[in-house]
């Protein structure tokens, strides 16, 4: 197995890489401890803070396996444009991912809960989406693809993180409806997904 071709023999590309990989991922991964609801949540949540995990680190590791197996779908002669680009895309949907974080506030959970006094936000980006962490998620995983310069490795990852969040926000979208009632069903019917005026 060859070493895939992603950093053209770069080292302060790698440093780079290796830079925005920790300042990404090593967040995350503290918010995740200290996000955590009550054993109630596990209810709610049927699994899916455990699938959307292992499938983000999965993703990211196909990210790789394709670079290496499939040299054959690299960027080429465009890679370094399509290499800043993922750097910008992967730090942009971070830093938005935080900032829904962030507006939400105490509501946010790693796993699906609905919290004693919870109400429905509808300001800064939950204005117009429901899930705007999620679509923070799956432009960093674009990104992160897009920094190994491999046309599968930008694609599958998100793809793969994509599949498992529509999973995850029906599960959320109903325990919301049940815990919130009808001012989270009218919210709903006023805002979208993860896209503006597409989903």
């Amino acid at each position: 197995m060859r070493s895939p071709d992603v950093f053209h023999g770069h080292p302060a590309l790698m440093v780079l890489w290796m830079a925005t990989y920790i300042l990404c991922i090593v967040p995350e991964i503290v918010l995740s401890r200290l996000l955590r609801s009550g054993d109630d949540a596990q209810k709610l949540d049927r699994g899916s803070k455990l699938l959307v995990i292992v499938t983000a680190n999965l993703a990211m590791v196909l990210g790789f396996v394709v670079a290496i197996w499939f040299p054959a779908f690299s960027v080429g002669v465009h890679w370094k444009a399509v290499f800043g680009a993922g750097i910008v895309i992967w730090v942009g949907g971070t830093i938005f991912r935080w900032y829904a974080i962030r507006t939400l506030g105490r509501f946010f959970t790693y796993d699906v809960a609905v919290s004693r006094g919870q109400q429905v936000v509808e300001h800064g980006p939950y204005r117009w989406l429901r899930h705007p962490s999620y679509l923070g998620s799956l432009l960093g995983e674009l990104g992160f693809g897009m920094t190994l310069n491999n046309w599968l490795a930008i694609l599958l990852p998100p793809l793969c993180l994509g599949a498992v969040y529509l999973y995850r926000i029906h599960i959320e979208e109903q325990a919301l409806s049940q815990g919130l009632g009808p001012p989270y069903r009218e919210y709903m019917r006023r805002t979208w997904r993860l896209i503006p005026y597409i989903f």
